[in-house]
């Protein structure tokens, strides 16, 4: 499934040191998944020894990542 990554969200993975491929495994095998709001999902993944977050919108087709964060757990 094709993920797309905005300007700005990858700006803030960089800020908040966050690869790109974690985001991608959070995405592909999360360990919770759970719908947020209006349309949008969330996605959490152990990555190590902390939590990664990611809120995104879904359809058949494609992901569209809106934000990442790491959260603790």
């Amino acid at each position: 499934m094709l993920i797309e990554f905005t300007t700005n969200v990858q700006a803030r993975m960089h800020d908040r040191d966050i690869a790109e491929s974690d985001v991608r495994a959070t995405l592909d095998a999360p360990d919770q998944l759970c719908p947020s709001f209006e349309n949008r999902w969330r996605a959490r993944k152990r990555i190590k020894d902390r939590a990664l977050e990611v809120l995104f919108l879904r359809d058949p087709l494609q992901q569209q990542v809106i934000t990442a964060y790491w959260v603790e757990s």
